[in-house]
């Protein structure tokens, strides 16, 4: 059968726009009404702490230590547990005292590994994380991967919905950290880039996704990590590159993706202290200042 140009033109136009909603996936938040309270926290994440806190109390505070939290909120892609695998991985490289604290929501088909990512136990860990930073030199990464909206992280478990995570209450949980342990917030969601206000106060390192009006890509249900992540690790977080570079070269690797396939930027978003924008991330990870 012969098919017109005018056919083609629209059968063509039709499949990018299918592509790029696939790959866009982290923009909408999926639908059913929200699930009250959630699961029973199990019991990993309990070892997980203690596991740590024993740690730092043989060091008797005499060296920095970096604790990692990693949370993938989110059931219906594998991307997001990827990313705080892959991110874990390459913080270990670093070769300091490390402790990671992983919370994930795998997609049903896999394996829970970690402590379910629900509100009540990442409360639990920032309490955690905050008394030890009162006693212990620490250093804290956090790294929140999931599908989102404006001002909204999605926590999904089981292909069920429960209450998101709001800036206001991640807020909160982060002034638990003592201010002098220099701490770094990566968000990758859509439109994350609208915590930025609520989080980007001038005294920790936080790098969004995307703007606050924008969706981000790389979370479609068997995407292998999400693409700002993906770009964080391949451009940036090495030793000698400070967070500026790290976050300039992530950008602009995002946004080559981006105008390969023809897709709205997402314009992801920095708020990095003066005192270390240039610093090198291995002196940063250690605390000491330029």
């Amino acid at each position: 059968m012969r098919i017109s140009k005018f056919s083609a033109h629209y059968a063509k136009l039709f499949l990018t726009l299918a592509f790029a909603l696939l790959l866009g996936a982290c923009a909408s938040m999926p639908p059913g009404k929200p699930e009250q309270g959630g699961p029973t926290p199990v019991g990993s994440l309990q070892a997980q702490l203690d596991r740590a806190e024993a740690a730092l109390a043989n060091t008797a505070g005499t060296e920095r230590t970096l604790v990692f939290v990693g949370a993938a909120l989110h059931s219906q892609s594998t991307a997001f547990q990827s990313d705080i695998l892959a991110m874990q991985q390459r913080l270990e490289n670093f070769g300091m005292p490390m402790h990671s604290i992983m919370l994930s929501n795998p997609p049903k088909d896999q394996k829970m590994l970690f402590a379910a990512a629900t509100q009540q136990n990442l409360s639990e860990v920032f309490s955690r994380v905050g008394a030890w930073s009162d006693k212990y030199p620490l250093t804290v990464v956090v790294l929140i991967s999931s599908h989102g909206n404006k001002d909204m992280l999605a926590i999904n478990i089981a292909d069920k919905d429960y209450p998101p995570i709001r800036s206001s209450s991640l807020s909160a949980w982060l002034r638990r950290i003592h201010p002098a342990s220099p701490s770094a917030v990566l968000l990758s969601a859509c439109y994350s880039g609208s915590f930025v206000p609520g989080l980007g106060d001038g005294t920790r390192v936080l790098l969004t996704a995307s703007a606050a009006d924008r969706s981000s890509f790389g979370c479609s249900p068997k995407s292998t990590n999400s693409w700002f992540i993906e770009s964080l690790l391949e451009q940036g977080m090495h030793p000698a590159l400070s967070w500026s570079d790290s976050f300039a070269r992530t950008a602009k690797r995002v946004d080559a993706k981006e105008k390969e396939l023809k897709l709205l930027p997402s314009l992801p978003q920095a708020s990095i202290p003066k005192a270390w924008a240039d610093a090198p991330l291995s002196d940063w990870l250690r605390g000491l200042r330029p």
